[in-house]
């Protein structure tokens, strides 16, 4: 189904201290506010989806997304409708008013011209900046509806790197690498004493790469990639249970992801620990599990920023009669200038209510979970995206370098204060 060009509006700004602001993006002619899955930046250029379209800004910083492009249907018959279901317009926004708003799709612009995404479990790749794509590789049939997580891709001295998700006990995930954007695959690593790939990502500091993996017992890893193994700095626990990595000079940070704890840690391990039996530092506890995680340098302070998830449901790898401990999607945030001990909530968000939510016996009917999605950019600042939230759902929401200047000076940031200043998310609609 053919889409409008989307124009944008934009909210004023939320606070003068701060520049925060909300980005809507709406169909062009019927108004209708579009709920935009965000993907980051390419060379400032902010990247999104709304189900299998691709749009860009149309310059960077101009707030106002073009359509690139769109994901096309590799499969007929039982598999064809199931991918449609999961990624199309139509199909799918009549599933997501049973179920809730979940992500299926990922775009990764890794050029201007090179991108790649997944879907389901197929992998695609475009050469001409996201106009035509074409199928790259299938992914093991188990495979979440995203194909891997977003953290799952990155790129390593000019070659791609890929960490598959599959969900069966049968399927071995695999970490992949291609050297020419998707047109070939190879495999790195196989790791068949691990349920899936969690976040595969380059290490700023000392250019190597770092592996996370889950979901039980010895599953949950934290390592680098080493002559086709993940050499692990720790593994066995729920506390390296991460998703994605933040990382500092002298340290690496992550957010434990267990729905069924009832706080998650947000831990710190020194690199000179890195080999030895020293248990990481506790920086901060959140009241749900962590997802993702960025960082940004404001002036001399770095900024290390997570998210966390507001899940439906209980954990099927988890122990049985479990509790599920999950308060509200956030976005949280801490400074070097504090040493990463303070922490402030930039946003909270509660999950949209579904059908499924009131009526769902023996839980048989999967619920999406809430999400804010998060990106960074060291001239653009922070945006964060939260998804299949009660407020604000589908929109970007920018913070600028500015905001964080506030943060740290007088605390311009925290929930009181926002309100103080009369920050306030512009409504939205309950658009798919």
């Amino acid at each position: 189904m053919s889409e409008s060009v989307p124009r944008t509006d934009l909210s004023p700004p939320e606070s003068p201290a701060s520049g925060k602001k909300s980005i809507i993006v709406r169909d062009s002619s019927s108004k209708r506010q579009w709920p935009v899955r965000l993907h980051g930046f390419n060379d400032g250029t902010l990247y999104g989806t709304r189900y299998r379209t691709v749009f860009h800004e149309s310059s960077a910083g101009d707030d106002q997304f073009t359509r690139i492009g769109q994901l096309p249907v590799p499969a007929s018959g039982r598999n064809g409708i199931s991918y449609r279901f999961k990624t199309s317009t139509g199909w799918k926004s009549t599933l997501t008013r049973l179920v809730g708003r979940f992500p299926s799709v990922n775009v990764w612009p890794l050029t201007p011209s090179k991108l790649l995404a997944t879907a389901d479990n197929y992998v695609f790749m475009s050469h001409d900046g996201g106009a035509t794509w074409e199928l790259s590789r299938t992914l093991p049939d188990s495979s979440g509806p995203m194909g891997i997580l977003p953290t799952g891709l990155c790129v390593h001295d000019g070659a791609v790197f890929l960490g598959e998700y599959p969900l069966a006990a049968t399927d071995s995930p695999r970490i992949l690498r291609s050297t020419d954007f998707g047109e070939t695959w190879s495999t790195v690593a196989q790791l068949d004493d691990v349920r899936h790939v969690h976040s595969i990502q380059v290490d700023p500091y000392t250019d190597e790469l770092w592996v996370t993996t889950g979901d039980s017992g010895s599953e949950c890893r934290i390592g680098r990639l080493r002559n086709g193994t993940v050499e692990c700095i720790g593994s066995g626990g729920q506390e390296w249970r991460a998703v994605e990595l933040a990382f500092t000079p002298d340290a690496v940070v992550w957010g434990v992801d267990s729905v069924y704890l009832p706080s998650n840690p947000i831990f710190r391990l020194a690199r000179s620990a890195f080999g030895s039996d020293s248990s990481p530092e506790t920086l901060h506890e959140a009241s749900s599990s962590i997802y993702y995680a960025t960082t940004l340098t404001v002036d001399a302070t770095q900024w290390i920023i997570v998210s966390t998830a507001m899940e439906a449901g209980a954990d099927s790898t988890g122990p049985k009669n479990q509790t599920a401990y999950s308060d509200r999607a956030t976005v949280l945030a801490a400074s070097s200038a504090t040493d990463f001990t303070t922490w402030h909530e930039l946003a909270a968000y509660e999950k949209q209510r579904v059908p499924v939510d009131r009526w769902n016996p023996q839980d048989s009917v999967p619920i999406a979970n809430a999400y804010v999605f998060l990106a960074s950019d060291p001239d653009r600042g922070l945006v964060a995206n939260p998804h299949n939230t009660a407020r604000d759902d589908g929109t970007i929401v920018h913070y600028p370098p500015a905001y964080f200047r506030a943060l740290e000076t007088d605390g311009v940031g925290s929930p009181s204060s926002e309100r103080a200043a009369g920050v306030t998310n512009l409504p939205v609609g309950n658009g798919n």
